[in-house]
């Protein structure tokens, strides 16, 4: 019986090693890419909100009534722009009162001085003419800025949101009138793990996209890491700027972003490419041979792992192919054929 057993064992192993002789000697088709070299980084991802670059809610100073709205909702205005006017007609004829006032009293102040140069007046009737200029040019001034109160002007150039008020209303500090945003640029906040603030740095370049422009990517640049860590989340806020010239982002979108950290020149393969034996990752490169090429096992060191693809530290050259699929029917020298497109056969054929 066991004489039996190892007969039939050793039928198998003979017939084994035939086939293997058989599939070496013919070439086993496989798939290839090239090793390529390009622009990589590592990135930190995160998912941040838009800002407008400047926001002010519209409001009155005084509670008083309406006198006049010169803008429409969603208007673009500029600095200075009137939006509201409220009724001042008590102030200005105030006004009016006292800069008649100012008038008189500045003539009789310059009479004055021409007394005392005389002789004809004193100092002090002087000082008390040229006090009462000065109460009266302060008066004048305060219901001035009053007035100013009254109407509304916009602090920066903008647009403007929807209209909340209507002509001959009360409103009030509490009331909100109108929005105004500067939305040409944006600001997007952020955060960030600790361990991947030594990272960033001000002035990195942020890429974001959207779920409105699919396909759109927005670039801008870092502009502040918080230097204070969340004692809860461990985690730091990262404000970035992104010019919006277009007017597509818009204030409260969420954003996907990633900063791009540490970018350099590397060599990059496809995962499906790897093959590991404990801690060592391999992979199987083509080599010209005669009319034909073999597969020879190389080991590599690896970087970061991005999607689909890997970084190379060592063991490859830009421009070698390595096989992608069918690594697992072949052996070191193996003679292969691969199906790669001719642009990058022909490549490795100069090479």
């Amino acid at each position: 019986m066991k004489k039996k057993i190892g007969l039939m064992c050793l039928l198998l192993l003979l017939g084994a090693r035939g086939v293997w002789a058989q599939g070496g000697d013919n070439p086993v088709v496989v798939r290839t890419a090239l090793v390529q070299e390009e622009v990589i980084a590592d990135p930190v991802e995160a998912l941040g909100t838009a800002r407008a670059w400047e926001y002010v809610s519209v409001r009155a100073t005084e509670t008083e009534r309406i006198a006049r709205i010169a803008f429409a909702s969603g208007q673009w205005v500029k600095a200075g722009d009137v939006l509201v006017e409220l009724d001042h007609a008590e102030e200005s004829a105030e006004l009016d009162g006292a800069r008649a006032s100012l008038a008189r009293y500045r003539r009789d102040a310059e009479r004055l001085r021409g007394l005392v140069s005389k002789k004809l007046a004193t100092a002090e009737q002087l000082d008390a003419a040229e006090t009462l200029v000065a109460e009266t040019r302060a008066r004048a001034a305060m219901l001035e800025a009053r007035i100013n109160d009254r109407i509304i002007r916009a602090p920066f150039a903008g647009q403007l949101g929807l209209r909340n008020v209507s002509v001959g209303g009360l409103v009030s500090p509490s009331e909100e009138i109108t929005t105004l945003q500067d939305v040409s640029r944006l600001k997007v906040d952020f955060t960030v793990p600790e361990r991947r603030l030594p990272q960033l740095a001000p002035g990195m370049e942020v890429r974001a996209h959207s779920r409105a422009h699919p396909g759109r990517d927005f670039r801008g640049e870092v502009l502040l890491v918080d230097p204070r860590v969340d004692a809860q989340t461990r985690a730091a806020t990262v404000r970035a700027r992104f010019d919006n010239p277009e007017g597509l982002l818009r204030p409260g979108m969420l954003l996907a972003v990633e900063v791009v950290s540490n970018p350099r020149s590397a060599l990059t393969i496809p995962e499906s490419a790897l093959l590991p034996v404990a801690d060592q990752q391999w992979v199987f490169v083509l080599e010209s041979s005669g009319d034909g090429y073999v597969a020879q096992r190389r080991a590599v060191q690896l970087g970061r792992r991005y999607t689909g693809k890997v970084e190379v530290l060592s063991g490859l050259s830009a421009g070698q192919q390595v096989v992608t699929r069918g690594g697992l029917k072949i052996r070191d020298g193996q003679p292969v054929t691969p199906e790669v497109a001719e642009d990058a056969a022909a490549a490795v054929g100069q090479s």
